[in-house]
């Protein structure tokens, strides 16, 4: 759930910087959303600190754990934004992150019933 949060909250925006980076530039309608590094940027920027903040309010001990699979992101995004080249790379890297993820929560989740079932059985 965090996961979808953090994910439609970093689309808003990706739209909001949209619309002021296009707004302020005087852009004719028709030429408008596509998307510039600096959106790109702000919404990994927020994804990746909401979905923190989601997952230390549900487990204070593995909220860093969640987002190792999106620094590779962000850090690609930061690149972006220094270079200015077309936002269209970043999507490989992000879904390998959201495929290490899944990958990660699966795991961690049957750790977690693999420690329930043990003090169960106890």
């Amino acid at each position: 759930m965090a996961f979808i949060i953090s994910a439609i909250f970093a689309c808003v925006v990706v739209a909001v910087v949209e619309d002021m980076v296009e707004t302020a530039g005087g852009a004719p309608l028709w030429n408008i959303w596509s998307y510039h590094p600096v959106s790109m940027f702000a919404g990994t920027l927020t994804f990746a600190g909401l979905l923190y903040l989601l997952q230390f309010i549900n487990d204070r001990r593995l909220a860093l754990k969640y987002l190792e699979p999106y620094v590779a992101l962000l850090g690609v995004s930061g690149a972006n934004l220094f270079i200015k080249a077309n936002s269209v790379w970043l999507l490989p890297v992000l879904a390998i992150g959201i495929i290490c993820s899944v990958l990660q929560v699966r795991r961690l989740r049957e750790r977690r019933s693999a420690m329930h079932r043990k003090l169960v059985t106890k």
